[in-house]
């Protein structure tokens, strides 16, 4: 889902080594630092510059909870924070959010329990003061959530992992740092890169003309070759560049306007990776080609067939060796930037990843509507009959089961 957020949030861009320097003008009064416990290094810097003093969270990379709501809570009352620095990935970004905001309106925490299990999209109502909130300084350690600048967070709950959105969300100050990227494996850069891009094609693929198209089209065509780049140099200021890319997403034009829920093969790979334990990634990967095949066979519920083929030429013009058609095609970039899928999806899997979806998402709800059990258990079956651990160029290929590989 993308959600705008009125671009209420800062961005920041820095090179390696000057956000400790620079943190003290971006922060207010009492200021809390909530990590990722394995970026020790990035962590010791920051306390070494201008956040020297500041009371410290260390948090491990994994799937928000209501416990982990919780400690940062704990966190933010107990140390009277102000403002909260966090840095990592985009579950440590999204506990932050999440946090700032149940701890400023503790009703919005009733107000979540008690409608979980309508569906998958928890939106929020406004809060009842919003100057009670921190101050949000978001600075991610991956690439391709956007988390630091987007008005959605993930929370698992005892139904589900439930999408969460309000405005409240978007972090006050986004800081990209050179240095915080450098340490990310390769293949999650890929990963992450892929994620935007895929943003921009399902939201597009699943909305009417606009306006706003070339500006699509201009940052699809930037994140493929960036994409190729990549794989044949890797450098500080390209990452910084995916980064940067990732966040235009959601800050950008591309996707103003468009419908929110576009990008209908998030609602299926979410619920896949909620299901298999793995990271959202691994889950998209495995099921994006089927579903481009459905859309290519003129299946208009999971989007537009003539959309997605001129989208896709804009690809294949960047990448000429890339086949023309959209659903091989996107194996093919998937193989060359080393994007693996899940090794196997049981019959069980399948079943509880598709109850899920139509549960979560489906009937009625705008997220999968159109789109019946059948049509979804067709795709997890394609998913299933495919080999997904891609060998290619870039090897280091993972279907690991954390949402996401701390660095």
């Amino acid at each position: 889902m993308i959600a705008d957020h009125g671009l209420r949030t800062r961005c920041v861009i820095s090179d390696d080594g000057m956000t400790p320097k620079y943190m003290g003008s971006l922060t207010r009064g009492r200021t809390g630092l909530v990590v990722d416990k394995e970026l020790e290094v990035h962590r010791n810097n920051l306390l070494e510059g201008d956040l020297k003093g500041s009371a410290v969270l260390e948090l491990t990379a994994a799937p928000v909870t209501v416990e982990t709501l919780r400690k940062v809570g704990s966190f933010i009352r107990e140390n009277g924070l102000q403002t909260i620095v966090g840095l990592g990935g985009g579950s440590v970004l999204d506990a932050v959010k999440l946090a700032a905001l149940f701890t400023a309106d503790p009703g919005l925490t009733v107000f979540a329990e008690r409608h979980a299990k309508r569906s998958g999209l928890l939106v929020l109502p406004p809060i009842t003061n919003p100057r009670e909130r921190p101050k949000t300084v978001l600075m991610p350690s991956t690439v391709g959530t956007g988390a630091e600048v987007s008005a959605v967070a993930c929370l698992d709950t005892a139904v589900g992992r439930r999408l969460v959105a309000s405005p409240n969300l978007a972090g006050d100050v986004a800081v990209l740092d050179a240095g915080h990227l450098a340490t990310l494996p390769k293949y999650l850069v890929f990963e992450g890169l892929l994620e935007a891009l895929l943003r921009v094609v399902g939201t597009m693929v699943g909305s009417q003309r606009s306006i706003f198209d070339d500006d699509g089209q201009v940052l699809i065509q930037r994140m493929v070759r960036l994409g190729e780049r990549l794989t044949l140099h890797d450098a500080p200021e390209l990452r910084l560049t995916a980064a940067r890319l990732s966040m235009e997403t959601h800050t950008g034009w591309a996707l103003m306007g468009r419908n929110p829920y576009g990008a209908r093969h998030w609602y299926l790979a979410n619920e896949l990776a909620y299901v298999t334990g793995t990271r959202k990634m691994t889950a998209t990967a495995s099921v994006i080609g089927p579903i481009w095949e459905e859309i290519a066979n003129g299946a208009a519920a999971w989007g537009d067939r003539r959309r997605l083929q001129q989208l896709w030429a804009l690809v294949t013009t960047a990448v000429p060796d890339l086949d023309r058609e959209p659903a091989p095609g996107i194996n093919d970039l998937m193989r060359r930037w080393g994007i693996a899928g899940l090794e196997a999806i049981s019959g069980e899997t399948l079943l509880r990843t598709t109850e899920a979806a139509i549960r979560n998402w489906g009937g009625a709800l705008p997220m999968l509507r159109g789109v019946d059990a059948a049509q979804i258990h067709h795709v997890l079956t394609a998913a299933a009959r495919g080999h997904h651990v891609l060998s290619g160029p870039m090897g280091d290929l993972r279907a690991g089961k954390r949402e996401e590989v701390s660095t």
